[in-house]
């Protein structure tokens, strides 16, 4: 976006503030469902390190992209990436960047569908929930990135409460279960870590709502802070669940925080995880309508599409594409392949980009 581009559209900014809450809600969405049981397969008792681990690295990837864009004044990725390789690679680039984020939502929609599917409407078909959240995804993404990021302030408020309904299993802790504890070197823990890739990417949105933030100089510190409120919700989920749960039943649960839901009751209502499965439809818009922005700003900014017509296009794609995946196998298979592939793109390669920009450009870019 070019600065004059950015001061016709100044009414499109977005406050500072906001930043927190969009990269900590749109960290936070399917993943913390059962997340815990692909971590405790590599490296048991010490899970909650290895999700420790897997937070530091989500703040040094962020240190990276936020040195970045500290470079290209009012750019997003997709303009630093024309800047920095010229067009055609630019739009390589950029291309893989849009398949990548469409992956990442088509995974938040599928992995949705199937527990509205496993634990309310198991006879309702998959294209009728498909169509309906899509259909959603479309009102909110046409709003804008202000409504965007109001969404985002909402969802952050519901993972909150959900933080704090941790307390009705911790009733039934026990505390031997968390041993033993540094039972494992750094290599497995990084490799639990890892595991975790899929859970706490989403920060990258950092790297596209850029040109939209004001106040650019103090993005730095709500991002960090967003990232840390990230860390500890998971580190407070994990521990809770090692403390409930005994190994032989975690390696065997697909959805262990709802399964803790379970237990939640109060005089006027018996399944409260009903309950909580419906409210976090919001958590989980929230991060499909922010990686449908994201494509949709790609496919405009590499093919010259409108906007609107590009969204459609790729609601299309993402409806016929999350009708294939129909078993839990062929779930845990593009999940597993988004997770792999999103800890190359979010914490490798721009590690990789800013040393390119450091050799092979000099001073600061103004547009």
């Amino acid at each position: 976006m070019s600065l004059s581009t950015f001061r016709r559209n100044s009414h499109m900014a977005i406050s500072v503030s906001l930043a927190l809450f969009m990269v900590h809600g749109n960290q936070v969405g399917i993943g913390i469902a059962g997340v815990q049981r692909f971590i405790y397969d590599r490296v048991q008792q010490d899970a909650w390190i290895a999700v420790i681990i897997a937070g530091i690295m989500t703040h040094i990837a962020a240190w990276f992209m936020l040195k970045i864009l500290a470079k290209f004044k009012n750019m997003d990725l997709y303009d630093i990436h024309q800047s920095v390789f010229g067009k055609w690679p630019a739009r390589v680039l950029n291309f893989i960047f849009i398949v990548y984020i469409m992956g990442s939502a088509l995974t938040i929609l599928r992995g949705y569908i199937e527990i509205i599917q496993s634990w309310m409407f198991p006879e309702v078909p998959s294209w009728i929930l498909n169509a309906a959240l899509l259909c959603l995804t479309v009102y909110g993404v046409t709003g804008g990135i202000r409504v965007l990021a109001g969404i985002s302030f909402f969802s952050v408020g519901l993972t909150i409460w959900q933080l704090l309904l941790m307390a009705y299993p911790l009733q039934y802790a026990d505390f031997h279960l968390l041993q033993p504890v540094f039972h494992h070197d750094i290599g497995q823990l990084l490799d639990g870590a890892k595991k975790m890739s899929f859970s706490t990417i989403g920060f990258e949105i950092i790297l596209f709502i850029y040109p939209f933030v004001k106040e650019k100089e103090i993005l730095p510190r709500y991002v960090h802070g967003g990232l840390f409120m990230t860390t500890c919700l998971y580190v407070v989920v994990m521990l809770v669940t090692l403390l409930y749960f005994e190994g032989e039943q975690l390696q065997h649960l697909i959805w262990a925080t709802f399964m803790m839901m379970k237990i939640v009751e109060f005089p006027f209502l018996e399944r409260f995880e009903f309950v909580s499965i419906s409210l976090w439809m919001l958590i989980m818009l929230d991060n499909l309508l922010m990686d449908l922005w994201i494509a949709m700003r790609g496919v405009h900014h590499i093919s010259g599409v409108k906007e609107r017509m590009a969204l459609f296009g790729i609601v299309g794609v993402m409806f016929f594409a999350s009708n294939f995946l129909e078993t839990r196998q062929s779930i845990n298979l593009i999940t597993d392949i988004f997770g792999g592939v999103g800890f190359y793109i979010i914490f490798v390669y721009p590690i990789v980009l800013y040393v390119v920009i450091r050799l092979f450009r000099k001073g600061a870019v103004r547009t």
